[in-house]
Parts: structure tokens; sequence; C-alpha cells
């Protein structure tokens, strides 16, 4: 079964999307009900018209409600770090937000922030006993095929979350070969402990990921001058590894009226993941994981609370 899933699968990715697997290509798209809805997006209708992308209004309604709830995560997350001399930055969607929207992209609700290697490794512990908010929590996520990162979660509801994403140094600028042969090693690890999701199978993935971590840590060299995405998680951006400096120091940038750390050089790094266009609409625009999602009467009580 196993083996037939590397070759062709295709499964629920979030209430609104499905993933398909194909020969080690990666494909996610709208599930039906869905896919109209998104074609019929307003967004569409400000790209066709060329409405200058910087000028869009900010997410209404359900969706509005829910980057806020994120952000009060973000928040939290920001504190904590700050309380414990950690180190984190923007990245991804949520760094761009920043650059192009000044908070979040309109249609998008996901925050994405990376750390490097030393402190990703400390931040679950951390979190957990400094949090202000006992129904937040950081833990180990298995997403699947031998990928797992840390998020900080809502103990009461599984649509908010921040994403972090570890980083490492490394002697090479483009890593390739090193980074393919240790991605199948930590996966090897992984995959012993993912037939269920117990508990007890998230605890002992953290484990043999933290091993796998420590000989990760035994082999950086912290006087190098580039810096890479974990291999914990299989990246679709084209620019795996960044000069040092384009990171460090690291910067502030403003993100829903929040002052908060970013990279160094905001530009060069986004041009890194996104292309010289970044600026600009991309070629699809998605929407929000829990834009059309139906909120139980707690979740919406809880969501409130949090905004």
């Amino acid at each position: 079964m196993e083996f037939l899933e590397k070759i062709f699968s295709i499964k629920d990715y979030g209430e609104t999307h499905k993933i398909m697997r194909l020969l080690g290509l990666k494909i996610k798209f709208p599930k039906t009900e869905y896919a109209k809805k998104k074609k019929e997006s307003l967004y569409y209708y400000y790209k066709k018209n060329n409405i200058d992308i910087r000028t869009l209004p900010s997410a209404t309604g359900q969706l509005r409600d829910i980057q806020l709830a994120n952000l009060a995560l973000l928040k939290e997350l920001d504190y904590v770090c700050k309380q414990n001399g950690l180190q984190y930055w923007l990245d991804g969607g949520t760094l761009l937000g920043s650059v192009r929207h000044k908070g979040f992209i309109p249609w998008d609700d996901d925050i994405d922030v990376s750390m490097m290697r030393n402190d990703y490794l400390k931040i679950i512990d951390i979190f957990n006993h400094w949090t202000r908010n006992k129904d937040l929590y950081a833990n180990y996520v298995y997403l699947g095929f031998g990928q797992c990162i840390i998020k900080i979660m809502h103990k009461k509801t599984k649509l908010l979350f921040v994403d972090i994403f570890p980083c490492d140094y490394t002697k090479w600028e483009n890593d390739y070969f090193s980074r393919t042969n240790q991605s199948k090693l930590l996966k090897s690890y992984i995959k012993k402990f993912t037939n269920n999701k117990t508990l007890n199978s998230i605890e002992k993935i953290r484990s043999n990921i933290s091993e796998f971590n420590k000989n990760i840590l035994n082999t950086c060299n912290y006087e190098t001058k580039n810096i890479t995405c974990g291999i914990d998680y299989k990246y679709t951006r084209p620019m795996l590894t960044q000069p040092y400096n384009v990171i460090f120091p690291l910067n502030t940038i403003i993100f829903e009226n929040n002052k908060l750390p970013c990279v160094n050089n905001s530009n060069e790094y986004l041009i890194g993941i996104y292309g010289k266009q970044y600026i600009n609409y991309p070629n699809k625009i998605g929407f929000g994981h829990s834009m059309y999602c139906s909120l139980t009467k707690e979740e919406k009580i809880i969501i409130r609370d949090l905004i």
C-alpha cells in the first residue's frame, strides 16, 4: 500500500482542497464545490481590471475573523520569543503579505514563520511553559510523506495555527545532494512511527526528529555564509538557500499594525521564493483554508474571544 501511494494517491488536504501525488509530483487542487467559488472570487475581477494589488481591501467576514484569530497566536509566539531571547522571522506568504499589503494577503489566512534550528528545538517546551493563554500550545505535526513541522495551535479547534519552519546553516550555495540524502534518512526515521496518529506515535516522531536534528546540528558550521530551509519539509520554492546577510541581522516590518521580525533584505528574500514579479498578482489566486468551512458555535466563540 505504501509503495502504491508513492506512485499515485489522492487525499483530502483540509476542508477545501485535495492533493494528488503522482510519481513524486505534488498537485493541490480545490474540491469541486469550491472550484466554482474560486472562479467567482472578487480578486479575479481586480486582476482582470488591472487594479493595483497593493491597494486591495482586507478580507471581510469569516476569513477576516480567522486571520485575526491566527494573528493572536502569532502575537503570543512573538511575546514568548521576546521573553526568552529566541529569534524568528515572518516567512513565505506572511512576509509577502507584509511587504505587499502590510498584513495578510487578502485571500489567505496562513501564518508562516521560520527559526534557526537551535531556537527551533527549544520553542515547544518554552512556548508551552510561557504562553499566557493555556488553550494555546506548540507541538510537532506530522504532515504525511515524511514531513513534520512545529505548529502553534489551539486546543479546541483545528482551524487556528501558526506554522514554524526550521532553517540550518550550510556551506553550500546549492546543496541539493546533501539535502536529498539527509531528507531520505529523516523520512526513514519518521515513517517507522506513522502508522497511526496517536499521541504515543507523535511523541515517538518527535523523539526521533530530535535525535536526527542533533546530528544535523553537529554538522552545522555557524561561521558559514549561507542558510538553507530545513529538510523536515518539502519546499516548493525554487531557492532553498540564501546568503547569511540576506536573513541576518533581522529587521522589522509592519504586519497588521504590529512591528514584527523579518529578514534583513526582504526584497532579495522574496525574489528567491517567488521571483522578481512577486509584487504583482500571482498566476493563480487561491483562497484561505477556512474561507468556506463551517464553524461550530464553539469555534465562533473561540475566534471572537481571540480577536
